[in-house]
């Protein structure tokens, strides 16, 4: 099975006072995703998310696909992920790994355009990098899946490059619904649960909810048990896979990811 490459990656409770000196996680998010609460209820207490938003031009193209390759590009990411660490001036935050929390703009370039991704966090200082696409392909091997079933808010070119992606990756997929979604970060459950059932099929081994823009968290439980096969969705499969890269797991002990670890197969950020 084809693995995203990985060449040059480096790799008692708390209460939350005490965590600002604990593990922490860079999280670069786009403009138009408010998940924060999220992202912190995924983290247990001894991690803390540093959570900033890419600076996205307003002049960039129209086209969906074309937003997303703006979004992955170095001139976004490089600086929000130099934002987070220090200078000469000023000290920073200095994350112990930042992740690009955005599907679509980490798989529409393919696996070559994943790890594209990751190198412009590690040339503006990241010591780790992550992306939301690769930490799914990681979810995914971690669950040994083959055939994938996969829904998306997503229109039906972006639905082709996702697909693209996960074949590349090595995995099964067959044709992906289209059920888009306009405003993303107002999803209601029904509009998810929509997006699940037209995904659904008999025959994988596995689902995947894309979109990290997506509330899922609390969903995710009923979905594995109304389709009787794990389900992952995109921030899910991201923050298993940022805190398993600090030695940490998700705080969600019922949770099909919660106790697996990162698979050697796909070593995506070797320590």
């Amino acid at each position: 099975m084809t693995r995203l490459d990985n060449s040059g990656l480096a790799g008692g409770a708390a209460t939350r006072s005490e965590a600002t000196i604990g593990k922490r996680i860079g999280m670069l998010l786009v403009p138009d995703t408010g998940l924060d609460a999220e992202i912190w209820e995924w983290c247990p207490q001894t991690v803390t998310p540093i959570i900033t938003r890419l600076q996205v031009p307003d002049n960039c193209a129209e086209e969906f696909a074309a937003v997303d390759e703006v979004i992955g590009s170095s001139d976004v990411v490089e600086p929000a992920t130099r934002s987070l660490f220090g200078n000469r001036m000023l000290g920073g935050t200095n994350p112990d790994i930042v992740v690009l929390n955005c599907t679509s703009a980490s798989f529409v370039r393919g696996l070559e355009g994943e790890a594209s991704i990751r190198t412009s966090m590690l040339r503006a200082g990241a010591p780790r990098a992550l992306t939301t696409s690769g930490a799914v392909v990681g979810a995914l091997t971690a669950l040994n899946a083959r055939k994938v079933a996969v829904g998306t808010p997503y229109d039906a070119e972006t639905n082709q490059a996702l697909a693209k992606f996960l074949l590349e990756a090595g995995f099964e997929v067959g044709s992906i619904p289209t059920t888009e979604i306009q405003h993303l970060d107002h999803a209601s459950d029904n509009q998810i649960r929509a997006i699940a059932a037209a995904a659904y099929d008999k025959h994988a081994s596995a689902m995947f909810i894309s979109c990290a823009a997506l509330r899922t968290r609390h969903l995710i439980q009923e979905l594995n048990a109304r389709y009787q096969v794990p389900v992952i969705t995109s921030l899910q499969a991201t923050m298993w896979a940022a805190l398993a890269q600090v030695n940490e797991r998700v705080a969600a002990s019922d949770h099909v990811l919660h106790s697996l670890q990162w698979p050697g197969s796909a070593p995506l950020l070797p320590v």
